[in-house]
Protein backbone atom coordinates (compact mmCIF):
# COMPACT_ATOMS: atom_id res chain seq x y z
CA UNK A 1 0.00 0.00 0.00
CA UNK A 2 1.07 3.10 -0.92
CA UNK A 3 -0.01 6.49 1.10
CA UNK A 4 -0.24 9.87 -0.01
CA UNK A 5 3.24 10.60 2.05
CA UNK A 6 4.84 8.37 0.20
CA UNK A 7 5.51 5.61 2.79
CA UNK A 8 4.59 1.83 1.50
CA UNK A 9 3.02 -0.08 3.52
CA UNK A 10 2.97 -4.36 3.61
CA UNK A 11 0.41 -6.44 4.65
CA UNK A 12 1.50 -9.79 5.62
CA UNK A 13 -0.34 -13.03 6.63
CA UNK A 14 1.05 -13.67 10.55
CA UNK A 15 2.40 -10.42 11.09
CA UNK A 16 0.34 -7.90 9.65
CA UNK A 17 0.91 -4.11 8.82
CA UNK A 18 4.64 -3.35 8.76
CA UNK A 19 6.10 0.34 7.42
CA UNK A 20 8.70 -0.21 4.88
CA UNK A 21 11.84 1.98 4.64
CA UNK A 22 10.46 2.30 0.95
CA UNK A 23 9.10 5.93 -0.25
CA UNK A 24 8.12 6.38 -3.52
CA UNK A 25 8.05 9.60 -5.12
CA UNK A 26 4.38 11.03 -6.19
CA UNK A 27 5.64 11.22 -9.85
CA UNK A 28 7.20 7.22 -9.67
CA UNK A 29 3.21 6.55 -8.56
CA UNK A 30 1.48 8.45 -11.26
CA UNK A 31 3.60 7.07 -13.60
CA UNK A 32 3.13 4.09 -12.69
CA UNK A 33 -0.80 4.35 -12.62
CA UNK A 34 -0.87 5.40 -15.93
CA UNK A 35 0.77 2.49 -17.60
CA UNK A 36 -1.40 0.24 -15.82
CA UNK A 37 -4.85 2.43 -17.02
CA UNK A 38 -3.20 2.60 -20.20
CA UNK A 39 -2.87 -1.71 -20.08
CA UNK A 40 -6.75 -1.88 -19.03
CA UNK A 41 -7.51 0.81 -21.67
CA UNK A 42 -8.98 2.94 -18.82
CA UNK A 43 -8.46 6.97 -18.55
CA UNK A 44 -6.96 7.90 -15.58
CA UNK A 45 -6.63 11.80 -15.52
CA UNK A 46 -8.44 14.31 -12.32
CA UNK A 47 -11.76 14.07 -14.35
CA UNK A 48 -11.60 10.25 -13.40
CA UNK A 49 -9.40 10.21 -10.94
CA UNK A 50 -10.10 6.48 -8.81
CA UNK A 51 -8.68 3.06 -10.68
CA UNK A 52 -9.68 -0.57 -10.24
CA UNK A 53 -8.03 -2.79 -12.67
CA UNK A 54 -6.00 -6.27 -12.41
CA UNK A 55 -2.25 -6.29 -13.39
CA UNK A 56 -1.15 -8.38 -16.12
CA UNK A 57 0.11 -11.89 -15.94
CA UNK A 58 3.06 -12.94 -13.80
CA UNK A 59 1.65 -10.91 -11.40
CA UNK A 60 -2.32 -11.13 -11.68
CA UNK A 61 -2.71 -8.76 -8.25
CA UNK A 62 -5.74 -6.77 -7.38
CA UNK A 63 -5.27 -2.90 -8.03
CA UNK A 64 -7.19 0.20 -6.37
CA UNK A 65 -5.61 3.67 -6.59
CA UNK A 66 -6.15 7.37 -6.69
CA UNK A 67 -4.53 10.45 -8.01
CA UNK A 68 -5.38 13.91 -7.29
CA UNK A 69 -7.75 15.78 -6.67
CA UNK A 70 -9.29 13.25 -4.88
CA UNK A 71 -6.26 12.80 -2.30
CA UNK A 72 -3.56 14.66 -2.11
CA UNK A 73 -1.16 12.56 -4.24
CA UNK A 74 -1.13 9.32 -5.58
CA UNK A 75 -2.27 6.41 -3.62
CA UNK A 76 -2.89 3.03 -4.12
CA UNK A 77 -3.18 -0.84 -2.78
CA UNK A 78 -2.01 -3.83 -4.17
CA UNK A 79 -3.49 -7.07 -3.17
CA UNK A 80 -1.84 -10.35 -4.56
CA UNK A 81 -3.91 -13.73 -5.39
CA UNK A 82 -3.03 -16.60 -2.31
CA UNK A 83 -0.15 -17.97 -3.60
CA UNK A 84 -2.04 -21.44 -1.97
CA UNK A 85 -4.70 -22.87 -0.87
CA UNK A 86 -5.83 -23.40 2.32
CA UNK A 87 -8.05 -26.30 3.54
CA UNK A 88 -10.67 -26.83 6.55
CA UNK A 89 -8.60 -28.72 8.07
CA UNK A 90 -5.13 -26.04 7.78
CA UNK A 91 -7.85 -23.72 9.29
CA UNK A 92 -8.25 -26.01 12.37
CA UNK A 93 -4.08 -26.75 13.03
CA UNK A 94 -4.20 -23.05 13.09
CA UNK A 95 -6.88 -22.59 15.72
CA UNK A 96 -8.88 -20.33 13.45
CA UNK A 97 -11.49 -22.92 13.67
CA UNK A 98 -12.94 -25.99 15.66
CA UNK A 99 -13.13 -29.50 14.62
CA UNK A 100 -16.80 -29.51 15.67
CA UNK A 101 -16.80 -25.58 13.03
CA UNK A 102 -15.20 -28.06 10.17
CA UNK A 103 -17.70 -30.89 9.79
CA UNK A 104 -20.46 -28.60 10.08
CA UNK A 105 -19.10 -27.14 7.13
CA UNK A 106 -17.73 -30.08 5.33
CA UNK A 107 -21.54 -31.64 5.81
CA UNK A 108 -23.04 -28.43 4.94
CA UNK A 109 -20.63 -28.33 1.54
CA UNK A 110 -21.85 -31.49 0.94
CA UNK A 111 -25.02 -30.65 1.63
CA UNK A 112 -25.42 -28.52 -1.08
CA UNK A 113 -26.63 -25.76 1.52
CA UNK A 114 -25.81 -21.57 0.88
CA UNK A 115 -23.31 -20.89 2.39
CA UNK A 116 -22.58 -16.51 3.38
CA UNK A 117 -18.90 -15.60 4.39
CA UNK A 118 -18.79 -12.34 5.68
CA UNK A 119 -15.72 -10.16 7.33
CA UNK A 120 -14.13 -6.50 6.69
CA UNK A 121 -11.61 -6.12 3.85
CA UNK A 122 -8.19 -7.90 4.74
CA UNK A 123 -9.93 -10.38 6.86
CA UNK A 124 -9.54 -13.33 4.51
CA UNK A 125 -13.00 -14.10 3.13
CA UNK A 126 -12.23 -15.09 -0.48
CA UNK A 127 -8.99 -17.06 1.22
CA UNK A 128 -11.18 -19.04 3.48
CA UNK A 129 -13.88 -19.36 0.28
CA UNK A 130 -11.20 -20.75 -1.19
CA UNK A 131 -11.25 -23.85 1.55
CA UNK A 132 -14.72 -24.47 1.15
CA UNK A 133 -14.25 -24.01 -2.62
CA UNK A 134 -11.46 -27.16 -2.16
CA UNK A 135 -14.38 -29.40 -0.42
CA UNK A 136 -16.57 -28.89 -3.64
CA UNK A 137 -13.51 -29.66 -6.41
CA UNK A 138 -12.13 -32.78 -4.03
CA UNK A 139 -15.38 -34.50 -3.25
CA UNK A 140 -17.78 -33.54 -5.69
CA UNK A 141 -18.45 -33.88 -9.54
CA UNK A 142 -20.44 -30.87 -9.89
CA UNK A 143 -20.51 -28.59 -12.76
CA UNK A 144 -19.28 -25.00 -11.14
CA UNK A 145 -19.58 -21.73 -12.44
CA UNK A 146 -17.91 -19.01 -10.69
CA UNK A 147 -18.74 -15.02 -10.96
CA UNK A 148 -15.78 -12.52 -10.10
CA UNK A 149 -14.76 -8.87 -10.78
CA UNK A 150 -11.62 -10.06 -10.24
CA UNK A 151 -10.28 -13.64 -10.37
CA UNK A 152 -9.57 -14.59 -6.72
CA UNK A 153 -11.66 -18.12 -6.25
CA UNK A 154 -9.36 -20.96 -6.63
CA UNK A 155 -11.73 -24.03 -8.19
CA UNK A 156 -9.99 -26.83 -9.50
CA UNK A 157 -12.84 -28.88 -10.23
CA UNK A 158 -12.55 -30.19 -13.95
CA UNK A 159 -16.31 -28.82 -14.44
CA UNK A 160 -15.68 -25.37 -14.03
CA UNK A 161 -16.38 -22.00 -15.86
CA UNK A 162 -15.28 -18.54 -14.83
CA UNK A 163 -16.52 -15.57 -16.11
CA UNK A 164 -15.64 -11.56 -15.08
CA UNK A 165 -17.91 -9.02 -14.73
CA UNK A 166 -17.09 -6.11 -16.43
CA UNK A 167 -18.55 -2.50 -15.50
CA UNK A 168 -20.35 -0.99 -18.74
CA UNK A 169 -19.87 -4.39 -20.76
CA UNK A 170 -21.54 -7.14 -18.39
CA UNK A 171 -22.63 -6.03 -15.07
CA UNK A 172 -23.24 -8.43 -11.97
CA UNK A 173 -26.60 -9.06 -12.71
CA UNK A 174 -26.01 -9.51 -16.32
CA UNK A 175 -23.36 -12.63 -15.14
CA UNK A 176 -25.47 -14.14 -12.49
CA UNK A 177 -28.52 -14.13 -14.69
CA UNK A 178 -26.62 -15.84 -17.61
CA UNK A 179 -24.85 -18.42 -15.39
CA UNK A 180 -28.36 -20.08 -14.88
CA UNK A 181 -28.42 -20.57 -18.78
CA UNK A 182 -24.56 -22.49 -18.70
CA UNK A 183 -26.21 -25.62 -16.62
CA UNK A 184 -24.67 -24.91 -13.34
CA UNK A 185 -24.37 -27.52 -10.52
CA UNK A 186 -23.28 -24.24 -8.06
CA UNK A 187 -23.10 -21.08 -8.67
CA UNK A 188 -19.93 -19.31 -6.68
CA UNK A 189 -19.75 -15.08 -6.40
CA UNK A 190 -16.46 -13.89 -5.07
CA UNK A 191 -18.32 -10.56 -3.64
CA UNK A 192 -21.95 -9.79 -3.61
CA UNK A 193 -21.90 -5.82 -3.57
CA UNK A 194 -24.90 -4.49 -5.27
CA UNK A 195 -28.60 -4.99 -6.32
CA UNK A 196 -27.26 -8.57 -8.22
CA UNK A 197 -27.97 -10.07 -4.74
CA UNK A 198 -31.49 -10.52 -5.61
CA UNK A 199 -30.47 -12.42 -8.69
CA UNK A 200 -28.40 -14.54 -6.45
CA UNK A 201 -31.09 -15.24 -4.23
CA UNK A 202 -33.44 -16.38 -6.81
CA UNK A 203 -30.90 -18.34 -8.11
CA UNK A 204 -29.79 -20.41 -5.08
CA UNK A 205 -33.51 -20.69 -4.21
CA UNK A 206 -34.46 -22.00 -8.10
CA UNK A 207 -32.65 -25.19 -8.65
CA UNK A 208 -28.97 -24.25 -7.71
CA UNK A 209 -28.27 -24.35 -4.64
CA UNK A 210 -24.91 -24.80 -3.09
CA UNK A 211 -23.57 -21.39 -3.31
CA UNK A 212 -20.74 -19.58 -2.22
CA UNK A 213 -20.76 -15.90 -1.50
CA UNK A 214 -18.25 -13.03 0.32
CA UNK A 215 -20.19 -10.28 1.65
CA UNK A 216 -18.84 -7.05 3.59
CA UNK A 217 -20.70 -6.75 7.46
CA UNK A 218 -19.55 -6.85 11.30
CA UNK A 219 -21.25 -10.30 12.27
CA UNK A 220 -23.20 -12.70 11.38
CA UNK A 221 -27.40 -10.68 12.01
CA UNK A 222 -25.52 -7.94 10.20
CA UNK A 223 -24.43 -10.48 7.00
CA UNK A 224 -28.21 -11.09 6.20
CA UNK A 225 -29.41 -7.39 7.06
CA UNK A 226 -26.48 -6.21 4.88
CA UNK A 227 -27.91 -8.43 2.15
CA UNK A 228 -31.41 -7.63 2.70
CA UNK A 229 -29.73 -3.66 2.02
CA UNK A 230 -28.33 -4.35 -1.46
CA UNK A 231 -31.76 -6.34 -2.24
CA UNK A 232 -33.95 -2.88 -1.70
CA UNK A 233 -31.61 -1.27 -4.11
CA UNK A 234 -33.82 -3.36 -6.71
CA UNK A 235 -36.73 -3.81 -4.89
CA UNK A 236 -38.02 -2.42 -1.19
CA UNK A 237 -39.27 -4.24 0.69
CA UNK A 238 -36.30 -6.86 1.04
CA UNK A 239 -37.77 -10.52 0.97
CA UNK A 240 -36.56 -11.10 4.74
CA UNK A 241 -38.36 -14.80 4.54
CA UNK A 242 -37.08 -15.65 1.29
CA UNK A 243 -32.84 -14.76 2.52
CA UNK A 244 -33.86 -16.42 5.87
CA UNK A 245 -35.02 -19.82 3.04
CA UNK A 246 -32.26 -19.68 1.07
CA UNK A 247 -29.60 -19.36 3.45
CA UNK A 248 -28.32 -22.11 5.38
CA UNK A 249 -24.82 -20.54 6.56
CA UNK A 250 -23.17 -17.64 7.67
CA UNK A 251 -19.54 -17.57 8.73
CA UNK A 252 -17.80 -14.60 9.92
CA UNK A 253 -14.19 -13.85 9.72
CA UNK A 254 -12.36 -11.30 11.17
CA UNK A 255 -9.01 -9.98 12.00
CA UNK A 256 -7.60 -10.66 15.63
CA UNK A 257 -4.43 -9.36 16.20
CA UNK A 258 -4.32 -11.62 19.45
CA UNK A 259 -4.56 -15.28 17.88
CA UNK A 260 -1.22 -16.20 16.23
CA UNK A 261 -2.86 -16.86 12.87
CA UNK A 262 -4.19 -13.18 12.84
CA UNK A 263 -7.69 -13.26 12.28
CA UNK A 264 -10.48 -16.08 13.69
CA UNK A 265 -13.70 -16.98 12.78
CA UNK A 266 -15.90 -15.29 15.18
CA UNK A 267 -19.39 -16.42 13.96
CA UNK A 268 -20.68 -19.50 12.50
CA UNK A 269 -24.27 -20.04 12.76
CA UNK A 270 -26.81 -21.96 10.41
CA UNK A 271 -30.00 -19.75 9.36
CA UNK A 272 -33.61 -20.93 10.13
CA UNK A 273 -36.95 -19.68 8.87
CA UNK A 274 -37.90 -16.23 9.85
CA UNK A 275 -40.19 -16.18 13.14
CA UNK A 276 -43.31 -14.32 13.95
CA UNK A 277 -41.53 -10.99 14.67
CA UNK A 278 -39.72 -11.80 11.51
CA UNK A 279 -36.35 -11.31 13.36
CA UNK A 280 -33.40 -13.63 12.31
CA UNK A 281 -33.15 -16.52 13.87
CA UNK A 282 -29.61 -18.12 14.14
CA UNK A 283 -28.32 -20.45 15.84
CA UNK A 284 -24.71 -20.99 16.94
CA UNK A 285 -21.98 -23.79 15.76
CA UNK A 286 -19.31 -24.11 18.17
Amino acid sequence: MLNADGVVWVDKIGEGMLRTPVVMPAADAERMLRLVASEVLVELNPQSPSLSAKLPPPWGARLQAAIPPIVDAPVFALRKPAGIVFSLEDYVSRGILTAAQRDALEFAVLAHDNILIGGGTGSGKTTFANALVKVIAEDTTDRVHIVEDTPELQCAAPNRLQVLVQPGVHSWRDAIMAAMRFRPDRILVGEVRDGSALELLKAWNTGHPGGIATIHANDTRAMLDRLCQLIEEIVYPAPRALVAQTIQLCVHIQRDKTHPAGRRVSGLDRVHPLGPDGEWKLERIA
